[in-house]
């Protein structure tokens, strides 16, 4: 009885915020929300279901279970609980019954604790917090998008709020929920700075707090991102008054992109030049005797940029399209199979509408875009070559994918008409 009283209010605090939210969005993407949040929140639980009666173990209860004793600390002594979130260490006695003690496993633990102080310690409310963190988060950015890219509304509901492994990789207890959260809100800036609209203060520092959260989560996300949208802001803001054409703006990108990388390479010791190839083989390397042969991309991977080059093909190949529909072998990627056959189709379709590329006003836009999900795709698939693990990892780039792939595509005025005939997206 008590279970069920937690579950009504904590339905009725996110059904309010939503409802309110829901309220203040546009129009012309209003309709999308309720079926986007409904579906988000079944891919939450449905992912703890999966882990727990078909996995049997994952991150997801390793991280509940670790962020259950501190939020248990918390009740009894606040005070050890906020000083071992601000400065735990080795030394901390909280840091011995803990399971997750790498960096960024830490940092997840110590964030599902804030929430379950919320929830109850209850695992199933929290993950729902957390998609619905997940699902604000995207609705925000696909507004955004909506008010710069005319009549982009359902490319965007449709690549960021139902494509499936996006929807159900970024629901519940797990790392990409919040990170791609954050990835969601710090695009939004970026569009916005990019094309002159306002930014309020809030969305500074949400901005701020989503760049700490994808930093500590995935921070591998974080050091593709931030020099590509650099690169196109200083860009943008230094040729906006000039005369430069589009070849001569492409260029400038790329030579200032190369120095950028250069200096992010010097950010963190796994990107440092001699330890980065290293790192990138040893993490394929970890792969290769718990993937079944079939279930992997097999690379003749050496720790030299010759080889990362030789075997780029392969990997982004591998990264945007596999498994292939005849690789599947389990229900999971039967979905995702049938899912990479779609993109399959619409890279075609894209590579066929490609000259109209050069009358578009967002050419820099769209590059700088293609350029962080070929690079996140390469180096994703050349680390993590096991096929159900990079279609988790992989989130952090295919919405964004899916988005430049469907925006033009004339195919949607034909889905549009047959989803206004539904009453729910009416």
């Amino acid at each position: 009885m008590a279970l069920l009283f937690l579950f009504i209010i904590h339905g009725g605090i996110i059904f309010l915020i939503s409802f309110f939210y829901r309220r203040k969005t546009s129009v012309s993407v209003r309709s999308y929300f309720w079926p986007a949040l409904i579906l988000k929140l079944l891919a939450g639980i449905g992912l703890g279901l999966l882990y727990k009666y078909y996995y049997s173990a994952g991150d997801t209860f390793s991280f509940f279970s670790d962020a259950s004793k501190l939020t248990n600390i918390f009740w009894r002594q606040p005070h050890s609980y906020f000083t071992f979130l601000w400065a735990g260490d080795e030394l901390d006695p909280v840091w011995s019954l803990l399971i997750n003690t790498q960096t960024r496993s830490l940092f997840m633990v110590k964030v599902v604790s804030a929430v379950n102080i919320l929830s109850g310690n209850n695992y199933w409310i929290t993950s729902i917090y957390f998609s619905c963190i997940s699902f604000w988060s995207a609705f925000r950015l696909v507004e955004k998008i909506d008010s710069i890219f005319t009549g982009s509304s359902l490319a965007a509901a449709l690549s960021f709020l139902f494509f499936p492994s996006v929807v159900f990789w970024s629901s519940g207890i797990i790392k990409e929920s919040i990170a791609l959260a954050g990835l969601m809100i710090l695009s939004g800036v970026y569009l916005a700075l990019l094309t002159n609209s306002k930014v309020f203060w809030w969305e500074w520092m949400l901005a701020l707090l989503s760049a700490i959260v994808v930093w500590n989560l995935k921070y591998y996300w974080m050091a593709v991102f931030v020099p590509v949208v650099i690169t196109t802001l200083i860009v943008h803001f230094t040729t906006r008054s000039l005369k430069v054409n589009s070849n001569t703006k492409i260029l400038a990108w790329m030579i200032l992109f190369f120095i950028i990388c250069f200096g992010v390479t010097l950010i963190h010791p796994n990107f440092y030049l001699e330890r980065f190839l290293q790192v990138l083989v040893s993490n394929y390397q970890e792969f290769v005797p718990i993937s079944p042969p079939g279930n992997m991309v097999h690379y003749n991977l050496q720790p030299s940029w010759w080889s990362v080059i030789y075997n780029s093909p392969l990997a982004i190949s591998s990264g945007l399209f596999r498994p292939f529909i005849w690789e599947d072998s389990n229900f999971l990627q039967v979905v995702v199979s049938i899912e990479n056959l779609f993109i399959l189709i619409l890279v075609v379709a894209a590579l066929i509408r490609l000259p109209s590329l050069k009358s578009s006003s967002y050419r820099l836009l769209t590059f700088s875009a293609i350029v962080y999900i070929l690079i996140l795709c390469l180096f994703l698939a050349l680390s993590t070559p096991n096929f159900g693990t990079l279609a988790r990892y992989k989130v952090g780039f295919q919405p964004f994918l899916i988005f430049i792939l469907l925006v033009d595509s004339a195919s949607l005025n034909w889905l549009k008409l047959k989803l206004q005939s539904f009453s729910i997206f009416k």
